[in-house]
């Protein structure tokens, strides 16, 4: 089997865990007990990203979807009704349905009805309340 010469000379496992006996370790560095606060903010900054900002698009992006459904008659007729109707939808579909999403459900509802109302004081602001019905039409 094996020669009594070739029993002298380490073998390969012997020589793969040599190594690990001649690594130097340096005996003054403290193990970190606590994360730094900087890796604790990069932590929550992600999982905010992940998650908060997605649910926040999805309402603000499902706001402007209603708003282009409902506001696309009403503004490409030629003689303008009343938008009183499509006002108090949109108002209450944002404030009302995303008001109830932020205090009554919570969880990632809570953004996605924060989306809602930001979508609709966007809409506003940039419209001048012409797309949400807020001003009188022209």
């Amino acid at each position: 089997m094996a020669e009594p010469q070739e029993r002298d000379l380490p073998s390969l496992e012997d020589e793969i865990f040599a190594v690990a006996h001649s690594v130097e370790v340096d005996e003054t560095a403290q193990p970190r007990l606590q994360p730094d606060r900087a890796q604790v903010f990069v932590e929550r900054a992600r999982v905010f990203l992940g998650r908060d900002v997605k649910a926040l698009a999805t309402g603000f992006g499902s706001f402007l979807f209603v708003d282009a459904v409902m506001m696309y008659a009403p503004l490409m007729t030629s003689r303008r009704p009343s938008l009183l109707p499509q006002f108090v939808t949109l108002l209450v579909l944002a404030f009302g349905l995303g008001g109830l999403l932020v205090w009554k459900v919570g969880g990632r509802w809570r953004t996605f009805g924060h989306g809602m109302m930001l979508a609709w004081v966007f809409l506003t602001l940039v419209s001048v309340g012409f797309l949400t019905g807020v001003s009188v039409p022209l």
